[in-house]
């Protein structure tokens, strides 16, 4: 029941955030964006950016052990690739949608369940990452 009530916590931060993230790209105030997804790493996983940007998805699945978090994380991490495209840099938002791919296959790898929103973020970023520019992979 705690974890259950954590869980709900955590999604429920995680919203926030999103919100914010979205009002500042809408605002096409990026850097207010990335400051914003930087800071909930800290927030809502206990991890630095740099931590997520050095660790592998696998790891990082084992850091976080629920698919929930797991998901949430592939989900900041997305916006984050969104966001560095929106700034032009393809290089750097490719490399958080493969991650954020990454991920996500991790969660699915913890669950017996089918997981359409998983499938479906899965489906999407394999497009992009699949109709992203050849000098535009890390």
């Amino acid at each position: 029941m705690i974890e259950r009530d954590y869980l709900m916590r955590m999604i429920s931060q995680l919203s926030a955030v999103l919100a914010r993230i979205l009002f500042a790209k809408n605002a096409q105030n990026y850097a207010e964006a990335l400051r914003i997804t930087q800071n909930a790493y800290d927030q809502l996983f206990g991890l630095n950016g740099e931590l997520v940007k050095h660790l592998d998805a696998a790891t990082l699945a084992r850091l976080l052990g629920d698919k929930e978090k797991i998901k949430a994380l592939a989900g900041l991490l997305r916006e984050e690739g969104e966001i560095l495209h929106l700034q032009n840099q393809p290089a750097a938002g490719n490399e958080k949608f493969g991650k954020a791919l990454a991920l996500y296959q991790e969660a699915l790898r913890l669950t017996t369940s089918a997981e359409p929103d998983c499938q479906q973020a899965i489906f999407e970023l394999q497009a992009k990452l699949a109709n992203a520019e050849p000098d535009a992979y890390i």
